[in-house]
């Protein structure tokens, strides 16, 4: 079933369609019913291309949808573009470059090489061309000149609030006079800046295609006291869509906010555990090096069913119980500039958001990050 929300964007006959999906609201089973729609309506499958970010992503779609569907990510449909067209490998690792200095050039190239040009960009560009090599980023440049070439008449994409300005450049070519087009995406969940996503982007595609916006808001994951806390925090940022998840999940299990030293907070978290009537727990954190010690722990006490991850890991998931620790770190923006003051909200927000029934954050101290959940805090001497 689906409700009147997700009914209306899957018989809207506009030509340009940007669907503001929150957290846990089904995204997925609407872009798949669409296209079952348009099929049903006599659009050919093989008319119909479906674009996301990552491989689990597409995966997923294919999945789901007709097989004759084409699916994939950016990446992984810029390269069968080209595979015909030019004789070349695909660039993984070399030791002679930093996980720092690739970061820095995917970030060049991705903005379309408007940031200052990386120290090593020469050395590193001369080194793929004797090797006859393209990185992932130079599958999206060398596609450009090709990428209108389609037969596609409808085109979606999934995760739009990840999407950056050389994709958005590769976007806008494949969009014809005739080509009808939707992008999904959520932009309070919009964390990969640091990778050159612009969350602003999504304002140009509502400008540029001129599409009519609509809202998905049904939460179908957590419960309302989760949700309201959800809401609570994402509403403190100024530069967002105005939208707020709602559910129909009611219990009278209430987030926690526990502030106490390391100690305390590990006999907590190991307490916890295994009070709850359940095997689908996470531990979400902002960077590995929190995740090391709680790894630990676990083992010591033979919990190995759960799964730890970063914050960032975790986006798209979904667990019966979340436990968030290491809080005061967020936000982990040493410029404090307002913009990354934004995305380090959105990025509890995601982890927030993943829970179903359990929500539990843990920090040394009450930060004013803390603060903004307005969630029952619980201190320990």
């Amino acid at each position: 079933m689906l409700n009147d929300n997700q009914l209306k964007i899957v018989y809207e006959k506009s030509k340009s369609i940007l669907v503001l999906a929150g957290a846990g609201s089904g995204k997925t089973k609407v872009i798949v019913e669409r296209m079952n729609h348009l099929i049903k309506e006599g659009v050919k499958p093989e008319e119909i291309l479906s674009l996301t970010f990552t491989k689990k992503a597409a995966e997923e779609m294919k999945k789901r949808s007709d097989e004759r569907i084409n699916s994939y990510t950016f990446h992984g449909y810029c390269y069968e573009l080209l595979k015909d067209k030019m004789n070349f490998n695909v660039f993984e690792h070399n030791k002679a470059f930093s996980k720092q200095d690739l970061l820095e050039i995917s970030n060049y190239k991705n903005s379309l090489k408007r940031l200052p040009k990386p120290k090593v960009y020469l050395r590193y560009k001369t080194f793929l061309k004797e090797n006859h090599l393209l990185d992932f980023d130079d599958l999206l440049y060398e596609s450009i000149p090709y990428i209108h070439q389609h037969k596609f008449k409808y085109i979606f994409i999934d995760e739009f609030q990840d999407t950056n300005l050389l994709q958005f450049k590769l976007l806008k070519k494949m969009i014809k006079s005739d080509t009808h087009v939707m992008a999904v995406g959520d932009p309070d969940q919009s964390i990969y800046a640091f990778r050159g996503a612009k969350v602003g982007l999504i304002d140009v595609f509502v400008n540029t295609f001129n599409a009519k916006v609509m809202y998905l808001n049904q939460n179908y994951r957590s419960t309302q006291t989760i949700l309201d806390a959800a809401n609570r925090y994402i509403h403190k940022n100024m530069n967002r869509y105005k939208k707020s998840l709602k559910s129909d999940h009611r219990n009278v299990l209430e987030p926690l906010i526990y502030i106490g030293n390391k100690s305390f907070q590990e006999q907590k978290i190991i307490e916890l555990i295994r009070s709850i009537p359940s095997l689908d727990i996470a531990i979400l954190y902002r960077n590995h090096d929190q995740g090391a010690r709680i790894k630990q722990i676990l083992n010591r006490n033979y919990l190995f069913f759960v799964s730890c991850m970063t914050l960032h890991e975790s986006k798209g998931l979904e667990f019966d119980a979340v436990f968030i620790i290491g809080c005061e770190v967020i936000p982990h923006d040493m410029n404090q500039t307002y913009l990354g003051l934004e995305e380090e909200r959105r990025l509890l927000f995601v982890g927030i958001t993943r829970a179903k029934k359990y929500l539990y954050l843990f920090s040394t101290k009450l930060t004013s990050t803390l603060k903004e959940t307005k969630i029952k805090v619980i201190y320990t001497i």
